[in-house]
C-alpha cells in the first residue's frame, strides 16, 4: 500500500477558506493520500480493488457516491477505464469536474449529479459499479441494489466497501449515537443483512474481504485529528457538531474493539 495520488484541498468542497479543515487533513492523511475522500479509504485501497475487479481500459465503471471525484479520477488514471461518477451534491460534481480537467482525463471521466435511487442511465450501461463507504447513507438498500442491477450489464460486477455493525440489545445507546452520523444520518447494516438484501435484489455474492487493523488505525487518526483541532473546527462549524464528531469516532472505535464493527468489501455480480 502507499501509492502517491492526487492531492486536493478538501475545504474547497464547502466553498470556504477553511484553515482548520486543512490542518486537520494534514494530520489525518499521509502525504499524497488525500484525494478529498471523507471516508476511511486510502489510494492503496482503490488500486487493490481495481486490480481485484479486473478494471482496465475497456471497462465502463460507475462510482456511486463519488463525492469530490478524486477517487474516481485516481482509478481512471491508474487503469485507463471509462469512469462515470454519480453524486447527489452539486458542489462535489463541480469540484470533480475541475479535478478531471486538471488530470487531463475529460475524454474518459465524467460526473453526473443525481440520486442513486433514481439514476439517469439506460439499462445495462456499465460493466462494473463500485461504491466506497457510502452504503450507510441509503435507507432502502434493496431498492438501491435493484437500481444498481438495472444499470449493470448481465454478468457485470457490483462491489462496495461499507462499515458493518452487529449491535446487541445492550448497544442501543451506541446505535443511536452512530445513527446520527458525522454529517448525515446513517442506516447501518450487518454483513449478513447485506448478503440477504443483495440476494433479494437479484445479485449473487462472489466474495467478501474484511478490513480490521488498518480500518481501526484510520479511525484512530480521525479521532486524534479532530481532538487536536477541536477548538479551531468548533469556531468554524459549531461546538455541538464538532463534539459529536468526537463522540462518533470514540463510539465507533469501541465497537471495533468489541468485535462488533468492521469494514467489508463485498463483491457480487448480476447473473447472465
Amino acid at each position: 500500500m502507499g501509492t502517491r495520488g492526487l492531492g486536493i484541498d478538501y475545504s474547497e468542497l464547502h466553498r470556504i477558506d477553511s484553515p482548520a479543515n486543512r490542518e486537520l487533513r494534514k494530520d489525518l492523511w499521509l502525504e499524497g493520500d488525500d484525494l478529498g475522500q471523507h471516508s476511511f479509504v486510502t489510494p492503496a485501497y482503490f488500486d487493490r480493488f481495481a486490480a481485484q475487479l479486473g478494471i482496465g481500459p475497456d471497462t465502463r465503471v460507475l462510482d456511486l457516491g463519488s463525492g469530490t471525484g478524486g477517487p474516481a479520477v485516481h482509478i481512471a488514471s491508474r487503469t485507463g477505464c471509462r469512469m462515470t461518477g454519480l453524486e447527489v451534491n452539486a458542489v462535489g460534481v463541480e469540484m470533480a469536474g475541475r479535478i478531471t480537467a486538471g488530470a487531463g482525463l475529460e475524454d474518459r471521466v465524467d460526473f453526473v449529479q443525481a440520486d442513486g435511487m433514481h439514476m439517469p442511465f439506460e439499462d445495462a450501461s456499465f460493466d462494473v459499479v463500485i461504491s466506497m463507504n457510502v452504503m450507510n447513507v441509503f435507507e432502502d438498500k434493496v431498492g438501491l441494489f435493484r437500481e444498481v442491477r438495472r444499470v449493470l450489464r448481465p454478468g457485470g460486477t457490483w462491489a462496495f466497501l461499507s462499515g458493518t455493525f452487529d449491535f446487541g440489545p445492550q448497544d442501543a445507546e451506541v446505535r443511536d449515537k452512530l445513527a446520527r452520523g458525522y454529517a448525515i444520518p446513517q442506516y447501518t447494516d450487518t454483513l449478513a443483512g447485506y448478503k440477504a438484501k443483495l440476494a433479494e435484489a437479484g445479485f449473487v455474492v462472489d466474495e467478501v474481504t474484511e478490513f480490521i487493523s488498518d480500518f481501526r488505525e484510520t479511525m484512530v487518526r480521525w479521532l486524534a485529528a479532530w481532538t487536536k483541532h477541536r477548538d479551531a473546527i468548533a469556531a468554524e462549524q459549531g461546538a455541538e457538531q464538532t463534539d459529536h464528531h468526537l463522540v462518533y469516532f470514540t463510539e465507533y472505535l469501541g465497537m471495533i474493539d468489541a468485535g462488533k464493527a468492521s469494514n467489508h468489501f463485498v463483491v457480487s455480480h448480476r447473473p447472465e
